[in-house]
């Protein structure tokens, strides 16, 4: 787990992505095109929950002190994170909702003239691969603490 060059971009997004993904998923795919429904407005009311799922590993990576002192983090986790940001932005485009008046076009629907359940499908492995990536995320940066205090 050595600190090598993304490290740098990843330690800096990491802060600024965690509020802008939630954002995105739950309301910037309207810019795009896609229909906002209930999604969009339950993403604002516990969005923040997403966010302080997302702002975990980041702070984890602060008790790395390799990691603080040279403002960049380990390359495994660069990887998990990145996995999880492009998860998230993929969610995004492909997340079903709907309204009052029915079933609401994804983005992923309108620029690839998917079906929604194939919409359903990409949004289902997407949520998931993101999962994976925040799991991996977490036990990086923990990995990361774990070496930290064991080098001289």
């Amino acid at each position: 787990m050595h600190i090598e060059g993304t490290g740098r971009y990843v330690f800096w997004s990491q802060w600024v992505l965690a509020v802008f993904l939630p954002f995105w998923i739950f309301v910037g795919r309207g810019f795009l095109g896609a229909g906002l429904g209930w999604v969009g407005f339950l993403g604002i009311a516990s969005g923040w929950i997403l966010i302080v799922l997302l702002l975990v590993p980041p702070v984890l990576t602060l008790l790395d002190a390799p990691v603080r002192r040279a403002r960049a983090t380990r390359t495994w986790y660069d990887i998990a994170t990145a996995l999880l940001w492009l998860g998230l932005l993929v969610a995004g485009l492909s997340i079903p909702d709907s309204g009052d008046s029915g079933d609401l076009d994804t983005v992923f629907m309108l620029w690839f003239g998917a079906s929604e359940a194939v919409s359903a499908v990409v949004f289902a492995i997407a949520a998931s691969a993101s999962l994976i990536a925040w799991i991996a995320a977490v036990a990086f940066a923990a990995g990361g603490i774990r070496e930290s205090r064991r080098s001289p």
